[in-house]
Protein backbone atom coordinates (compact mmCIF):
# COMPACT_ATOMS: atom_id res chain seq x y z
CA UNK A 1 0.00 0.00 0.00
CA UNK A 2 1.05 3.58 -0.75
CA UNK A 3 0.23 6.07 1.36
CA UNK A 4 0.24 10.08 1.84
CA UNK A 5 0.09 11.68 5.34
CA UNK A 6 0.85 15.33 6.97
CA UNK A 7 2.83 15.83 9.78
CA UNK A 8 5.16 17.87 11.87
CA UNK A 9 8.85 17.42 11.75
CA UNK A 10 11.18 18.73 14.01
CA UNK A 11 14.69 19.81 14.11
CA UNK A 12 16.75 21.82 15.74
CA UNK A 13 16.28 25.76 13.60
CA UNK A 14 17.78 29.16 13.77
CA UNK A 15 14.97 31.86 13.28
CA UNK A 16 15.12 32.84 9.68
CA UNK A 17 14.03 36.32 10.57
CA UNK A 18 12.11 39.11 8.83
CA UNK A 19 12.45 40.13 5.14
CA UNK A 20 14.46 42.50 4.43
CA UNK A 21 12.33 45.50 3.21
CA UNK A 22 14.86 47.45 1.18
CA UNK A 23 14.67 46.85 -2.48
CA UNK A 24 17.95 44.53 -3.70
CA UNK A 25 19.75 47.61 -5.38
CA UNK A 26 22.91 45.18 -5.29
CA UNK A 27 21.59 43.77 -8.23
CA UNK A 28 22.86 39.98 -6.85
CA UNK A 29 23.76 37.57 -8.90
CA UNK A 30 25.06 34.27 -8.62
CA UNK A 31 28.07 33.65 -9.51
CA UNK A 32 27.39 30.64 -12.40
CA UNK A 33 26.44 33.71 -13.96
CA UNK A 34 29.18 34.89 -15.30
CA UNK A 35 32.22 32.95 -15.35
CA UNK A 36 35.20 33.17 -18.40
CA UNK A 37 35.18 30.34 -20.84
CA UNK A 38 38.43 28.40 -22.32
CA UNK A 39 37.74 28.30 -26.00
CA UNK A 40 41.05 25.82 -26.33
CA UNK A 41 38.75 23.07 -24.60
CA UNK A 42 35.18 24.16 -25.23
CA UNK A 43 33.67 24.93 -28.41
CA UNK A 44 31.24 27.68 -29.80
CA UNK A 45 28.77 25.08 -29.90
CA UNK A 46 29.15 23.95 -26.70
CA UNK A 47 29.34 27.36 -24.99
CA UNK A 48 26.08 29.03 -27.35
CA UNK A 49 24.15 29.36 -24.51
CA UNK A 50 26.56 30.11 -21.66
CA UNK A 51 26.35 33.50 -20.07
CA UNK A 52 22.82 34.35 -21.78
CA UNK A 53 19.36 35.17 -20.63
CA UNK A 54 21.00 36.77 -17.47
CA UNK A 55 19.10 38.77 -15.20
CA UNK A 56 20.12 42.09 -13.49
CA UNK A 57 19.31 41.70 -9.81
CA UNK A 58 16.13 39.02 -7.70
CA UNK A 59 13.36 41.78 -7.99
CA UNK A 60 10.59 41.56 -7.44
CA UNK A 61 11.66 39.45 -4.48
CA UNK A 62 12.56 40.77 -0.93
CA UNK A 63 16.56 39.62 0.96
CA UNK A 64 16.57 37.20 3.32
CA UNK A 65 19.34 38.26 5.62
CA UNK A 66 17.79 38.23 9.27
CA UNK A 67 18.41 34.67 10.17
CA UNK A 68 20.62 33.91 13.36
CA UNK A 69 22.30 31.13 14.93
CA UNK A 70 20.69 30.82 17.80
CA UNK A 71 19.06 27.25 17.30
CA UNK A 72 15.83 26.37 18.90
CA UNK A 73 13.64 23.60 18.72
CA UNK A 74 11.07 24.13 15.50
CA UNK A 75 8.46 21.69 13.86
CA UNK A 76 7.85 22.11 9.97
CA UNK A 77 5.35 20.98 8.00
CA UNK A 78 5.94 17.51 6.77
CA UNK A 79 4.42 15.68 3.61
CA UNK A 80 5.43 11.64 3.87
CA UNK A 81 5.01 9.08 0.92
CA UNK A 82 5.32 5.56 2.05
CA UNK A 83 5.17 2.30 0.45
CA UNK A 84 6.58 -0.70 2.14
CA UNK A 85 10.16 0.39 0.61
CA UNK A 86 10.72 3.53 0.55
CA UNK A 87 9.82 6.44 3.17
CA UNK A 88 9.86 10.10 1.54
CA UNK A 89 9.84 13.36 3.33
CA UNK A 90 9.51 16.97 1.87
CA UNK A 91 9.34 20.37 3.52
CA UNK A 92 6.80 22.31 1.18
CA UNK A 93 7.25 25.72 3.63
CA UNK A 94 11.22 25.08 2.34
CA UNK A 95 11.00 25.27 -1.07
CA UNK A 96 9.17 21.38 -1.42
CA UNK A 97 12.96 19.61 -0.28
CA UNK A 98 12.93 16.11 -0.09
CA UNK A 99 14.28 15.93 2.82
CA UNK A 100 14.90 12.36 3.64
CA UNK A 101 14.90 9.29 1.63
CA UNK A 102 15.09 6.05 3.31
CA UNK A 103 15.35 2.66 1.64
CA UNK A 104 13.31 0.76 4.51
CA UNK A 105 14.50 -2.74 3.87
CA UNK A 106 17.62 -2.13 5.42
CA UNK A 107 16.68 1.03 7.06
CA UNK A 108 19.38 3.12 5.50
CA UNK A 109 19.36 7.17 4.55
CA UNK A 110 19.65 7.85 0.93
CA UNK A 111 20.65 11.31 1.11
CA UNK A 112 22.37 14.05 3.46
CA UNK A 113 19.91 15.07 5.60
CA UNK A 114 20.93 17.82 7.69
CA UNK A 115 20.31 17.60 11.69
CA UNK A 116 19.73 21.28 11.81
CA UNK A 117 18.39 24.11 9.77
CA UNK A 118 21.01 26.90 9.66
CA UNK A 119 20.96 29.45 6.93
CA UNK A 120 23.55 30.95 5.43
CA UNK A 121 24.19 33.67 2.30
CA UNK A 122 25.01 31.33 -0.13
CA UNK A 123 21.16 31.96 -2.13
CA UNK A 124 19.70 34.70 -4.89
CA UNK A 125 17.82 36.04 -1.55
CA UNK A 126 20.97 35.05 0.18
CA UNK A 127 19.34 32.55 2.70
CA UNK A 128 20.54 28.74 1.85
CA UNK A 129 20.35 25.71 3.78
CA UNK A 130 22.19 22.40 2.73
CA UNK A 131 20.65 18.59 2.43
CA UNK A 132 18.33 16.71 1.18
CA UNK A 133 17.41 17.65 -2.53
CA UNK A 134 16.91 21.29 -3.76
CA UNK A 135 14.66 22.28 -6.61
CA UNK A 136 16.09 25.11 -8.76
CA UNK A 137 14.02 27.05 -11.02
CA UNK A 138 13.93 30.31 -13.32
CA UNK A 139 17.38 31.80 -12.40
CA UNK A 140 20.89 30.41 -12.43
CA UNK A 141 21.65 29.94 -8.65
CA UNK A 142 19.90 28.54 -5.83
CA UNK A 143 16.40 29.61 -6.01
CA UNK A 144 13.93 32.41 -4.78
CA UNK A 145 11.95 29.95 -2.91
CA UNK A 146 14.53 27.45 -1.73
CA UNK A 147 13.73 28.83 2.25
CA UNK A 148 9.94 29.72 1.22
CA UNK A 149 6.45 27.83 0.86
CA UNK A 150 5.66 25.76 -1.88
CA UNK A 151 1.89 25.57 -2.37
CA UNK A 152 0.69 21.52 -1.71
CA UNK A 153 -1.94 19.26 -2.47
CA UNK A 154 -2.60 15.68 -2.36
CA UNK A 155 -3.88 14.44 -6.25
CA UNK A 156 -4.57 10.16 -7.25
CA UNK A 157 -3.78 8.69 -9.96
CA UNK A 158 -5.94 6.56 -11.66
CA UNK A 159 -4.75 3.37 -9.93
CA UNK A 160 -5.41 5.25 -6.83
CA UNK A 161 -1.67 6.37 -5.79
CA UNK A 162 -1.04 9.17 -4.10
CA UNK A 163 0.40 12.34 -5.60
CA UNK A 164 2.17 14.87 -3.81
CA UNK A 165 1.84 18.02 -5.99
CA UNK A 166 3.87 21.57 -4.91
CA UNK A 167 3.48 24.29 -7.17
CA UNK A 168 4.74 27.97 -7.37
CA UNK A 169 4.62 30.71 -9.24
CA UNK A 170 8.39 32.15 -10.10
CA UNK A 171 8.04 35.83 -10.89
CA UNK A 172 11.28 36.85 -12.89
CA UNK A 173 10.72 34.58 -15.46
CA UNK A 174 7.03 34.07 -15.07
CA UNK A 175 6.71 30.65 -14.60
CA UNK A 176 4.31 28.30 -12.96
CA UNK A 177 6.44 25.33 -12.20
CA UNK A 178 5.24 22.05 -10.45
CA UNK A 179 7.17 18.99 -8.38
CA UNK A 180 4.83 15.91 -8.69
CA UNK A 181 6.04 13.10 -6.05
CA UNK A 182 4.48 9.47 -6.18
CA UNK A 183 5.38 5.74 -5.12
CA UNK A 184 3.92 3.54 -6.57
CA UNK A 185 2.81 0.69 -4.61
CA UNK A 186 5.29 -2.08 -5.51
CA UNK A 187 7.97 0.43 -6.13
CA UNK A 188 11.44 0.60 -4.83
CA UNK A 189 11.92 4.13 -6.67
CA UNK A 190 10.14 7.12 -5.82
CA UNK A 191 9.55 9.20 -9.25
CA UNK A 192 9.59 12.90 -9.51
CA UNK A 193 7.40 14.83 -12.27
CA UNK A 194 8.10 17.87 -12.96
CA UNK A 195 6.44 20.31 -15.24
CA UNK A 196 7.23 24.16 -15.97
CA UNK A 197 4.88 26.22 -17.67
CA UNK A 198 5.41 29.82 -19.17
CA UNK A 199 2.71 31.56 -18.31
CA UNK A 200 3.22 34.54 -20.95
CA UNK A 201 3.12 34.76 -24.52
CA UNK A 202 6.48 36.06 -24.54
CA UNK A 203 9.73 34.08 -25.19
CA UNK A 204 11.77 33.48 -21.94
CA UNK A 205 14.72 31.64 -20.24
CA UNK A 206 14.19 29.17 -18.21
CA UNK A 207 16.82 27.21 -16.33
CA UNK A 208 16.10 24.17 -13.67
CA UNK A 209 18.33 21.43 -11.53
CA UNK A 210 17.53 19.27 -9.28
CA UNK A 211 20.16 19.74 -6.46
CA UNK A 212 20.86 16.51 -4.10
CA UNK A 213 23.08 16.01 -1.10
CA UNK A 214 24.80 12.45 -0.11
CA UNK A 215 26.55 12.07 2.58
CA UNK A 216 30.96 12.82 1.73
CA UNK A 217 33.11 9.55 2.99
CA UNK A 218 36.36 8.49 2.08
CA UNK A 219 34.09 5.71 0.74
CA UNK A 220 31.77 7.19 -1.42
CA UNK A 221 33.08 7.50 -5.27
CA UNK A 222 30.11 9.21 -7.76
CA UNK A 223 30.09 7.73 -10.74
CA UNK A 224 28.26 8.49 -14.31
CA UNK A 225 28.18 7.67 -17.76
CA UNK A 226 30.45 10.18 -18.62
CA UNK A 227 34.27 10.61 -19.60
CA UNK A 228 34.61 14.33 -20.23
CA UNK A 229 33.36 17.45 -17.78
CA UNK A 230 33.09 20.90 -17.88
CA UNK A 231 35.26 21.67 -14.82
CA UNK A 232 35.38 24.81 -12.66
CA UNK A 233 37.34 25.89 -9.35
CA UNK A 234 35.70 29.42 -8.26
CA UNK A 235 38.38 30.99 -10.15
CA UNK A 236 39.99 31.12 -13.68
CA UNK A 237 38.04 29.62 -16.85
CA UNK A 238 35.21 27.11 -17.23
CA UNK A 239 37.74 24.10 -18.72
CA UNK A 240 36.67 20.75 -20.81
CA UNK A 241 38.61 17.86 -18.72
CA UNK A 242 39.32 14.30 -18.82
CA UNK A 243 37.54 12.01 -15.75
CA UNK A 244 37.77 10.38 -13.81
CA UNK A 245 41.76 11.75 -13.46
CA UNK A 246 42.07 14.71 -13.87
CA UNK A 247 45.81 16.12 -14.57
CA UNK A 248 46.62 19.03 -12.23
CA UNK A 249 47.76 21.87 -13.68
CA UNK A 250 50.97 23.20 -12.58
CA UNK A 251 49.21 26.47 -10.87
CA UNK A 252 46.92 24.15 -9.20
CA UNK A 253 47.33 22.60 -5.68
CA UNK A 254 48.64 19.12 -6.19
CA UNK A 255 46.93 16.12 -6.66
CA UNK A 256 48.19 12.45 -6.29
CA UNK A 257 51.10 11.17 -8.16
CA UNK A 258 50.60 7.92 -10.94
CA UNK A 259 53.75 5.30 -11.78
CA UNK A 260 54.26 8.24 -14.70
CA UNK A 261 54.46 10.80 -11.89
CA UNK A 262 51.97 12.60 -13.10
CA UNK A 263 50.03 14.61 -10.44
CA UNK A 264 46.41 13.63 -10.87
CA UNK A 265 42.80 13.95 -8.88
CA UNK A 266 40.38 11.03 -9.17
CA UNK A 267 37.16 13.65 -9.06
CA UNK A 268 35.16 10.54 -8.41
CA UNK A 269 36.76 10.46 -5.39
CA UNK A 270 35.71 13.30 -3.21
CA UNK A 271 37.95 13.68 -0.59
CA UNK A 272 40.81 13.61 -2.67
CA UNK A 273 39.96 17.15 -3.79
CA UNK A 274 41.78 19.71 -2.27
CA UNK A 275 39.30 22.57 -3.55
CA UNK A 276 35.72 23.85 -3.72
CA UNK A 277 35.08 22.63 -7.44
CA UNK A 278 32.02 22.30 -9.90
CA UNK A 279 32.49 19.08 -12.63
CA UNK A 280 29.46 19.67 -15.11
CA UNK A 281 29.24 16.03 -16.97
CA UNK A 282 29.34 15.83 -20.98
CA UNK A 283 27.38 12.64 -21.36
CA UNK A 284 26.67 11.22 -24.98
CA UNK A 285 23.67 12.35 -26.78
CA UNK A 286 22.08 8.61 -26.59
CA UNK A 287 23.33 7.78 -23.28
CA UNK A 288 20.16 7.34 -20.06
CA UNK A 289 21.08 9.83 -17.90
CA UNK A 290 21.77 9.12 -13.96
CA UNK A 291 24.26 10.11 -11.52
CA UNK A 292 24.65 7.86 -8.35
CA UNK A 293 27.16 7.81 -5.44
CA UNK A 294 28.20 4.78 -4.19
CA UNK A 295 29.41 3.25 -1.20
CA UNK A 296 32.41 0.69 -0.42
CA UNK A 297 30.23 -1.90 -0.14
CA UNK A 298 29.02 -1.20 -3.55
CA UNK A 299 25.50 0.16 -2.20
CA UNK A 300 24.32 3.81 -2.71
CA UNK A 301 21.80 6.14 -3.70
CA UNK A 302 21.01 6.67 -7.79
CA UNK A 303 18.69 9.21 -9.99
CA UNK A 304 17.71 8.88 -13.23
CA UNK A 305 15.46 10.94 -15.59
CA UNK A 306 13.78 11.13 -18.66
CA UNK A 307 16.22 12.58 -21.58
CA UNK A 308 14.86 16.12 -21.35
CA UNK A 309 17.16 16.47 -18.09
CA UNK A 310 20.04 15.99 -19.74
CA UNK A 311 22.59 18.17 -17.42
CA UNK A 312 24.63 16.07 -14.25
CA UNK A 313 26.65 17.74 -12.19
CA UNK A 314 29.06 17.01 -9.06
CA UNK A 315 29.89 19.69 -6.34
CA UNK A 316 32.00 19.24 -3.78
CA UNK A 317 33.32 21.86 -1.26
CA UNK A 318 36.93 20.71 -0.94
CA UNK A 319 38.95 19.47 2.04
CA UNK A 320 40.49 22.67 2.43
CA UNK A 321 40.34 24.49 5.57
CA UNK A 322 37.37 27.05 3.68
CA UNK A 323 35.51 23.57 2.40
CA UNK A 324 35.57 21.78 6.16
CA UNK A 325 34.65 25.38 7.70
CA UNK A 326 31.40 26.19 5.51
CA UNK A 327 30.31 22.17 6.04
CA UNK A 328 30.55 22.70 9.37
CA UNK A 329 28.77 26.26 9.35
CA UNK A 330 25.70 24.70 7.70
CA UNK A 331 25.35 21.86 9.68
CA UNK A 332 27.20 20.58 12.96
CA UNK A 333 30.64 19.37 13.48
CA UNK A 334 31.09 15.39 11.60
CA UNK A 335 28.68 16.42 9.15
CA UNK A 336 29.73 16.47 5.90
CA UNK A 337 27.55 16.73 2.38
CA UNK A 338 28.37 16.42 -1.37
CA UNK A 339 26.47 17.34 -4.09
CA UNK A 340 24.92 15.80 -7.49
CA UNK A 341 22.64 17.21 -9.66
CA UNK A 342 20.82 17.18 -12.87
CA UNK A 343 19.73 19.96 -14.65
CA UNK A 344 18.00 20.80 -18.33
CA UNK A 345 21.12 22.65 -19.40
CA UNK A 346 24.60 20.85 -20.03
CA UNK A 347 25.73 22.94 -17.29
CA UNK A 348 25.09 26.15 -14.44
CA UNK A 349 26.40 28.84 -16.92
CA UNK A 350 23.22 28.72 -19.27
CA UNK A 351 19.87 29.38 -19.63
CA UNK A 352 17.59 27.58 -22.33
CA UNK A 353 15.08 29.66 -24.30
CA UNK A 354 11.67 29.17 -23.88
CA UNK A 355 8.94 29.94 -26.41
CA UNK A 356 5.93 31.99 -25.37
CA UNK A 357 3.14 29.74 -23.55
CA UNK A 358 5.25 27.03 -24.11
CA UNK A 359 5.15 23.97 -22.00
CA UNK A 360 8.36 21.61 -20.08
CA UNK A 361 8.13 18.25 -18.61
CA UNK A 362 9.63 15.42 -17.08
CA UNK A 363 10.16 12.49 -14.93
CA UNK A 364 12.89 11.43 -12.67
CA UNK A 365 13.57 8.59 -10.45
CA UNK A 366 15.25 8.35 -6.89
CA UNK A 367 16.30 5.33 -5.11
CA UNK A 368 18.94 3.04 -4.09
CA UNK A 369 21.22 1.13 -6.14
CA UNK A 370 23.18 -1.92 -5.53
CA UNK A 371 26.37 -3.05 -7.71
CA UNK A 372 29.32 -5.47 -7.24
CA UNK A 373 32.11 -3.52 -4.87
CA UNK A 374 35.27 -4.49 -6.84
CA UNK A 375 34.21 -3.55 -9.72
CA UNK A 376 32.35 0.50 -8.94
CA UNK A 377 35.16 0.79 -6.59
CA UNK A 378 37.74 -0.35 -9.39
CA UNK A 379 40.25 1.68 -11.24
CA UNK A 380 38.22 0.45 -14.68
CA UNK A 381 36.29 3.59 -14.69
CA UNK A 382 34.01 1.84 -17.65
CA UNK A 383 33.34 -0.91 -16.05
CA UNK A 384 32.38 0.74 -13.16
CA UNK A 385 29.99 2.64 -14.83
CA UNK A 386 28.79 0.12 -16.67
CA UNK A 387 27.83 -2.10 -13.59
CA UNK A 388 25.96 0.57 -12.20
CA UNK A 389 24.09 1.05 -15.32
CA UNK A 390 23.23 -2.93 -15.46
CA UNK A 391 22.00 -2.65 -12.09
CA UNK A 392 19.96 0.33 -12.54
CA UNK A 393 18.55 -0.79 -15.64
CA UNK A 394 17.47 -4.13 -13.56
CA UNK A 395 16.47 -2.05 -10.82
CA UNK A 396 14.38 0.52 -12.16
CA UNK A 397 14.03 0.45 -16.15
CA UNK A 398 14.52 3.40 -18.40
CA UNK A 399 11.30 2.12 -19.97
CA UNK A 400 9.46 2.15 -16.79
CA UNK A 401 10.96 5.45 -15.90
CA UNK A 402 9.33 6.81 -19.69
CA UNK A 403 6.08 4.95 -18.80
CA UNK A 404 5.64 6.72 -15.36
CA UNK A 405 6.10 10.04 -17.24
CA UNK A 406 2.86 9.14 -19.29
CA UNK A 407 0.89 8.25 -16.62
CA UNK A 408 1.49 11.31 -14.72
CA UNK A 409 0.42 13.75 -17.38
CA UNK A 410 -3.00 12.11 -17.94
Amino acid sequence: MSTLTFADFKMPSASLGKLNPLPDLRKTADAHASIPIDETTVTKEESQYMGWGKVNGILPYLIQDGYDRKKKPRSWKAAVLENDYIRAAFLPELGGRLWSLIDKTCGRELLYRNPVFQPCNLALRNAWISGGVEWNVGIIGHTPFTVDHMFAEELKLKDGTPVLRMFQYERVRRLIYRVEAMLPEDSRYLFVRVRIDNASEEDTAVYWWSNMAVDEREDVRVLVPADKSYRWGYGGNLRKVSIPDMTVQANQLKGRSNDTGTSYWDISRTTQLPQAMDFFFDLPKEQRRWISAVGGDGYGFIQTSTDVLQGRKLFVWGMGAGGRNWQTYLAQPGYAYLEIQAGLARTQLEHLPMKGGAMLSWMEAYGPITAEAKIVQGEDWSAATAAVEEALESACPRAKVEEMHQIAKK
